[in-house]
Protein backbone atom coordinates (compact mmCIF):
# COMPACT_ATOMS: atom_id res chain seq x y z
CA UNK A 1 0.00 0.00 0.00
CA UNK A 2 1.31 3.39 -0.39
CA UNK A 3 0.12 6.07 1.53
CA UNK A 4 0.64 9.71 0.16
CA UNK A 5 1.15 12.26 3.09
CA UNK A 6 0.48 15.75 2.10
CA UNK A 7 0.50 18.79 3.92
CA UNK A 8 -2.00 21.79 2.88
CA UNK A 9 -1.33 24.95 0.24
CA UNK A 10 -0.10 27.69 1.54
CA UNK A 11 -2.68 29.20 3.64
CA UNK A 12 -3.89 33.14 4.72
CA UNK A 13 -2.26 34.16 8.17
CA UNK A 14 -5.46 35.41 10.01
CA UNK A 15 -8.82 34.13 10.17
CA UNK A 16 -11.42 34.10 12.98
CA UNK A 17 -9.82 30.72 13.78
CA UNK A 18 -7.24 28.56 12.75
CA UNK A 19 -9.77 26.26 11.49
CA UNK A 20 -11.14 29.02 8.92
CA UNK A 21 -7.82 29.20 7.00
CA UNK A 22 -7.94 29.93 3.42
CA UNK A 23 -5.86 28.82 1.15
CA UNK A 24 -4.13 32.08 -0.61
CA UNK A 25 -3.68 32.12 -4.74
CA UNK A 26 0.05 30.90 -4.36
CA UNK A 27 -1.54 28.18 -1.97
CA UNK A 28 -3.66 26.99 -5.03
CA UNK A 29 -0.96 27.20 -7.47
CA UNK A 30 1.30 25.12 -5.74
CA UNK A 31 -1.67 22.24 -4.95
CA UNK A 32 -2.12 22.63 -8.56
CA UNK A 33 1.58 21.82 -9.72
CA UNK A 34 2.16 19.00 -7.01
CA UNK A 35 -0.96 17.49 -8.76
CA UNK A 36 0.05 17.83 -11.86
CA UNK A 37 3.39 16.44 -11.07
CA UNK A 38 1.76 13.84 -9.13
CA UNK A 39 -1.21 12.86 -11.44
CA UNK A 40 1.70 10.16 -13.80
CA UNK A 41 2.16 8.33 -10.67
CA UNK A 42 -1.19 7.94 -9.02
CA UNK A 43 -4.24 8.17 -11.22
CA UNK A 44 -6.55 7.24 -8.96
CA UNK A 45 -6.06 7.27 -4.91
CA UNK A 46 -8.60 4.56 -3.29
CA UNK A 47 -9.11 6.68 0.04
CA UNK A 48 -9.03 10.36 0.49
CA UNK A 49 -8.54 10.84 4.62
CA UNK A 50 -8.47 15.09 5.44
CA UNK A 51 -8.72 17.21 7.92
CA UNK A 52 -11.82 19.10 8.47
CA UNK A 53 -9.53 22.47 8.19
CA UNK A 54 -10.84 24.71 5.84
CA UNK A 55 -7.12 24.93 3.97
CA UNK A 56 -6.58 21.14 3.98
CA UNK A 57 -10.51 20.82 2.12
CA UNK A 58 -9.47 22.91 -0.17
CA UNK A 59 -6.08 21.56 -0.76
CA UNK A 60 -7.73 18.46 -1.82
CA UNK A 61 -10.47 20.05 -4.28
CA UNK A 62 -7.94 21.74 -5.52
CA UNK A 63 -5.85 18.08 -5.75
CA UNK A 64 -9.09 16.57 -6.97
CA UNK A 65 -9.33 18.17 -10.12
CA UNK A 66 -6.04 15.93 -11.51
CA UNK A 67 -6.62 12.67 -9.22
CA UNK A 68 -10.09 11.26 -8.31
CA UNK A 69 -10.57 8.85 -5.70
CA UNK A 70 -13.34 6.30 -4.84
CA UNK A 71 -13.67 7.43 -1.32
CA UNK A 72 -13.28 10.50 1.00
CA UNK A 73 -13.00 10.75 4.24
CA UNK A 74 -12.90 13.55 6.66
CA UNK A 75 -10.89 13.01 10.03
CA UNK A 76 -11.39 14.97 13.04
CA UNK A 77 -8.09 13.00 14.11
CA UNK A 78 -6.16 14.71 11.50
CA UNK A 79 -6.14 18.50 12.55
CA UNK A 80 -2.68 20.02 14.09
CA UNK A 81 -2.43 19.15 17.32
CA UNK A 82 -3.63 15.91 17.17
CA UNK A 83 -1.77 12.31 17.95
CA UNK A 84 0.33 10.95 15.22
CA UNK A 85 0.94 7.36 16.86
CA UNK A 86 -3.44 7.30 17.14
CA UNK A 87 -3.45 9.28 13.32
CA UNK A 88 -1.35 6.40 11.50
CA UNK A 89 -3.25 3.73 13.45
CA UNK A 90 -6.45 5.20 12.41
CA UNK A 91 -4.98 5.28 8.52
CA UNK A 92 -3.45 1.67 8.59
CA UNK A 93 -6.77 0.46 9.78
CA UNK A 94 -8.28 2.12 6.88
CA UNK A 95 -5.27 0.63 4.67
CA UNK A 96 -6.50 -2.67 5.44
CA UNK A 97 -9.16 -2.37 2.78
CA UNK A 98 -7.10 -1.25 0.13
CA UNK A 99 -3.69 -3.22 0.82
CA UNK A 100 -2.81 -2.92 -2.43
CA UNK A 101 -3.90 0.36 -3.13
CA UNK A 102 -3.03 4.07 -2.79
CA UNK A 103 -4.42 6.60 0.19
CA UNK A 104 -3.79 10.15 0.25
CA UNK A 105 -3.98 12.05 3.94
CA UNK A 106 -4.15 15.61 3.62
CA UNK A 107 -3.34 17.79 6.69
CA UNK A 108 -0.97 19.89 8.73
CA UNK A 109 2.02 20.48 9.84
CA UNK A 110 3.49 19.43 12.91
CA UNK A 111 1.41 16.11 12.54
CA UNK A 112 2.38 15.83 8.53
CA UNK A 113 5.74 15.41 9.77
CA UNK A 114 5.10 13.12 12.64
CA UNK A 115 2.83 10.85 10.66
CA UNK A 116 5.89 9.88 8.74
CA UNK A 117 7.80 9.05 11.95
CA UNK A 118 5.28 7.09 13.28
CA UNK A 119 4.44 5.10 9.57
CA UNK A 120 8.25 4.60 9.37
CA UNK A 121 10.78 3.37 12.01
CA UNK A 122 14.09 5.05 12.31
CA UNK A 123 13.24 8.46 10.68
CA UNK A 124 13.17 11.43 12.39
CA UNK A 125 9.94 13.55 11.37
CA UNK A 126 10.65 15.37 8.25
CA UNK A 127 9.66 19.07 7.61
CA UNK A 128 6.97 19.41 4.78
CA UNK A 129 6.64 23.03 3.12
CA UNK A 130 3.39 23.76 2.14
CA UNK A 131 1.89 21.49 -0.78
CA UNK A 132 4.71 19.49 0.24
CA UNK A 133 3.62 15.53 -0.67
CA UNK A 134 5.62 12.36 0.85
CA UNK A 135 5.17 8.81 -0.24
CA UNK A 136 5.59 6.22 2.01
CA UNK A 137 5.48 2.41 1.19
CA UNK A 138 3.90 -0.03 3.74
CA UNK A 139 3.95 -3.91 3.09
CA UNK A 140 2.02 -5.80 5.82
CA UNK A 141 3.89 -7.04 8.64
CA UNK A 142 7.19 -5.04 7.32
CA UNK A 143 6.04 -1.53 8.60
CA UNK A 144 7.11 1.70 6.07
CA UNK A 145 9.77 3.03 4.31
CA UNK A 146 9.85 6.53 2.84
CA UNK A 147 10.32 6.46 -0.92
CA UNK A 148 10.63 10.70 -1.23
CA UNK A 149 9.01 13.95 0.11
CA UNK A 150 8.76 16.53 -2.65
CA UNK A 151 7.38 20.06 -2.65
CA UNK A 152 6.89 22.78 -4.99
CA UNK A 153 9.93 24.44 -4.52
CA UNK A 154 11.76 21.04 -6.10
CA UNK A 155 9.89 20.42 -8.97
CA UNK A 156 8.79 23.84 -10.37
CA UNK A 157 11.72 24.14 -12.28
CA UNK A 158 10.24 20.79 -14.31
CA UNK A 159 7.04 22.47 -14.54
CA UNK A 160 7.74 26.33 -15.06
CA UNK A 161 5.49 26.72 -18.29
CA UNK A 162 2.88 25.07 -16.58
CA UNK A 163 3.12 27.05 -13.08
CA UNK A 164 3.33 29.94 -14.79
CA UNK A 165 0.13 29.72 -16.98
CA UNK A 166 -1.80 28.32 -13.78
CA UNK A 167 -0.59 31.50 -12.04
CA UNK A 168 -1.90 33.33 -14.89
CA UNK A 169 -5.71 31.63 -14.56
CA UNK A 170 -5.90 32.74 -10.74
Amino acid sequence: MNIFVMRHGQAAPEASTDALRSLTEQGRDEVSLMAHWLAPQVTLFDLVLVSPYVRAQQTWLQLSKDIPSLHVETCEQLTPSCDADLAASLILAYGDRYPNGNILVVSHMPLVGYLVESLCSGIMAPIFVTSGIAKVTVNKGAGGMLAWLEGPHNIQAHYRPTFQALRSLG
